[in-house]
Formats: C-alpha cells, sequence, structure tokens
C-alpha cells in the first residue's frame, strides 16, 4: 500500500493551513473598499505640482510628515490633480501631532472660491478648481480652540458661524499623537480621535466625538489642514471608501510571505 513521505504530509498540512487562512483574510479584503487618496508623505511638494497645495502660510514635508511652520494663519488642500469634486461619501483618517500654539483645522468638506468671511475662507491662492467654483461651503473641525473646546465650524456664503451641537471639551496636548477619523457622507459626519494608535490602526476609534446630521451642502468638499496659531505635523493620510481600514492591507503582506514560505518549502 502506498504511504506518503513524512515532506508530502507537512507540505499538505502546511497547504490547508494556508487555505483555511486565506479562506479568513481574503474576504475581508474583498469587502474592503477602495483607497482614493493616501500620502506617507516620504516625499512630496506642498507648491501645487504634487499632492498638496498651499493657499496660506508656510508648509514643508520634512522627516516623513506634512509640517505647518510658523505660528501664524495656515491652510493646505489636496491639488485638482488627486481630487475628485464629486466625492462625497468617504472615510478621511489622519494622524497629527500638535507641536506649538493651540487652534488646528481638519477640513473635509473645504468646497468654496474663497469669497466669503472667516479665517481660512479668502486665502486668495486656492488650486485652480476651487477658484471657479460657485458654491460656497468651508466646514472644518477647530481643535483646541482657545486650549479649552473643540467644534466643528462652518463658513456657508457669508455666514460664519459654530455648527450646533458641536462643541465638546476635547482637547490636544503638545508634542502626541493622534488618530484622527472623519466619516463623511451626504447627510452628515461623524467625528472620532484617540491617541491609541494600537486601537486606531485595528479599526477601532472608541466612540464618535461628533455625530450630527448636515445635509444642505450634500457631503462635497476637499480636505486640507489649518492652523489659526499653531505648528503641527500630519502623517499617514488617507481618503477611502466607508467601511474601509487602510492599515489592513498588512494582512496581505503576511498572505503573501505564508505563500512564499510554501512555494519555498516545496521546491526544496
Amino acid at each position: 500500500m502506498y504511504r506518503a513521505n513524512n515532506s508530502s504530509i507537512q507540505f499538505l498540512f502546511v497547504a490547508i493551513a494556508v487555505l483555511v487562512g486565506a479562506a479568513l483574510i481574503v474576504p475581508s479584503l474583498v469587502q474592503a473598499g477602495a483607497v482614493l487618496f493616501e500620502d506617507d508623505f516620504r516625499v512630496g511638494k506642498v507648491d501645487g505640482t504634487g499632492k498638496w497645495h498651499t493657499a496660506l502660510g508656510k508648509w514643508a514635508i520634512q522627516g516623513g510628515a506634512l509640517v505647518k511652520q510658523g505660528a501664524d494663519v495656515g491652510l493646505i488642500l489636496v491639488t485638482d490633480d488627486h481630487w475628485d469634486d464629486e466625492w462625497n461619501d468617504y472615510w478621511f483618517l489622519s494622524t497629527i501631532t500638535l507641536t506649538g500654539g493651540q487652534e488646528l483645522g481638519v477640513f473635509w468638506r473645504f468646497f468654496t472660491k474663497g469669497e466669503q468671511g472667516g479665517a481660512f475662507t479668502n486665502p486668495g491662492n486656492l488650486p485652480k478648481r476651487l477658484q471657479g467654483n460657485e458654491s460656497r461651503h468651508v466646514i472644518y473641525w477647530a481643535l483646541n480652540r482657545e486650549g479649552k473646546t473643540s467644534i466643528v465650524q462652518r463658513d456657508i456664503k457669508t455666514v460664519s458661524q459654530p455648527f450646533a451641537k458641536t462643541e465638546t471639551k476635547t482637547t490636544l496636548s503638545t508634542n502626541k499623537e493622534y488618530w484622527v477619523k472623519v466619516e463623511n457622507h451626504p447627510k452628515g459626519y461623524r467625528l472620532y480621535l484617540t491617541d491609541n494608535g494600537a486601537l486606531a490602526k485595528s479599526g477601532e476609534y472608541g466612540a464618535a466625538v461628533v455625530d450630527v446630521k448636515d445635509i444642505n451642502i450634500q457631503g462635497r468638499g476637499r480636505i486640507g489642514f489649518g492652523s489659526v496659531d499653531s505648528r503641527f505635523k500630519v502623517d499617514d493620510v488617507y481618503v477611502v471608501e466607508p467601511d474601509t481600514n487602510p492599515f489592513s492591507v498588512e494582512a496581505q503582506g503576511k498572505l503573501a510571505t505564508t505563500w512564499g514560505m510554501l512555494k519555498s518549502r516545496r521546491n526544496k
């Protein structure tokens, strides 16, 4: 009677283990949505020829991060070449570290040619496509306002005011990395903030800090960052389809490594 040798049995066992692992991992990858925009700031420009367009203040890409230089008003947005103005249903994720000063802004609905009031809404140096835009609204998360609170600020045409029911006691400590997630949908948005990077990478940000409906502008607008009086740095920016964790691609790498080990053993 034929009896398989030990190497064949070992190979069969490894193959079954890999297939079972693939069955567990692949469905999650298939269900994951697309990454619409990403930047890890290893290289790049902030003059509008790369992924970022400086509208106000001084910005630079240094040490693998986007850095706001100087404690003055600043605004930077994604360039025309890397943004689709029809995107209105996405998640926006990044990390931020406050290095000096107080208030900074996380933008996810900048959709104006800059004709209304407010510190960020008349920059005079917007990306070209925004300059010809007739829609006028800017929405951003003003973090560390006066160092005591955070609130969503809405500049709609000529009206600039905090949005109702969005003020919280959320603040940032200096020189500490925070993970931000904005779930932007056509009829509203949810904002998350955590200093637990391990949980954030696994997709766990805790309860939403802000969860509101804001339906009159249908979710459209460009992402970016701004400063009133602060210095800070940003890393790992992603815009993804809802229910997508861009950090989960590590599972693909692990799966590929396992298959590589299997093929290596087979060829011996």
